[in-house]
């Protein structure tokens, strides 16, 4: 089966014919598993800046608040750095910026496994590959799939923040972060699910690539080591955009830049891939 379905989709037609209808049915499938996803992340930073004047009311408990949270290294490992505490966008830019950032490119891998491997490992991708749809259209809607869903959760986080009393300037770089997490790792699993012997070994891929750029972010962080040493990890340039601090866009054009070069790493290894197989091969 496996041999006459290789042999068919060469002969599909080029480019990305058929995009427009299966991106529409993929939408219409995803918006209730990707929307909890978005919702969480908006509601993490609304929250936060609801809770910090409620929690700290005054100025005494909010340098109290600086000086007992922001020396803390463990803290760091999760959060990042505090750069100020004494404001409620700054709180809320420690707390939730890294986690946001982290569950938007969970997000964007699960969405891109969910409807590219996934179809294969299903038959459905058999199916839709009968029909006038090109080798790249699979991979092109599962990646379109996922950034819609990053750039989603940033307007949502946006408008819930603002909406909650944080500075828009502020709250603008914060959201794009998260988008730009997704779409980072939108990449990131392009490639995954070409790599992967099948879905479950793609997210594993993906997810364990997430994991281990969060970690060493927070090793960074917690360790004090040099400046430029964030820089080694995408999750540390989008922390340097320093988020009602600086707000400092240019970090987010850079990651841009990856997923760019992710992406385009992911559509050449799925022309040298068989379908329904990774370039990893399955173990017994």
């Amino acid at each position: 089966m496996t041999a006459l379905t290789s042999a068919r989709i060469p002969s599909q037609p080029a480019g990305f014919t058929g995009i427009g209808p299966l991106l529409r049915v993929s939408l219409r499938q995803d918006i209730r598993k990707v929307a909890p996803w978005a919702l969480a992340i908006a509601a993490l930073s609304a929250s936060s800046i609801l809770a910090y004047g409620l929690i700290f009311p005054d100025s005494k408990s909010r340098m109290e608040l600086a000086r007992t949270l922001g020396s803390n290294p463990a803290l760091s490992l999760v959060f990042g750095p505090a750069r100020d505490l004494t404001t409620a966008d700054g709180f809320n830019a420690w707390r939730s910026g890294q986690l946001g950032m982290f569950f938007a490119g969970m997000m964007a891998t699960l969405t891109v496994v969910r409807n590219s491997r996934a179809n294969e490992d299903t038959g459905q991708a058999e199916l839709i590959a009968s029909s006038v749809v090109a080798r790249n259209t699979r991979l092109a809607v599962a990646i379109a799939v996922a950034a819609i869903a990053s750039i989603a959760t940033g307007i949502m986080t946006f408008l819930a923040t603002v909406a909650s009393g944080g500075d828009p300037t502020a709250t603008l770089v914060l959201a794009a972060t998260f988008t730009t997490s997704g779409l980072i790792f939108t990449g990131v699993a392009a490639i995954a699910v070409q790599l992967g012997s099948d879905a479950r070994a793609a997210s594993t891929i993906g997810i364990a690539t997430l994991g281990l750029v969060y970690v060493l972010r927070g090793y960074i962080d917690s360790a004090g080591a040099s400046p430029w040493v964030t820089w080694t990890t995408p999750l540390g340039w989008l922390q340097e955009t320093r988020p009602a601090a600086e707000n400092n866009p240019w970090p987010v054009l850079l990651a841009l830049g990856l997923t760019a070069a992710l992406i385009a790493v992911g559509f050449l290894l799925q022309g040298r891939r068989d379908f329904g197989q990774g370039m990893i091969a399955r173990r017994p």
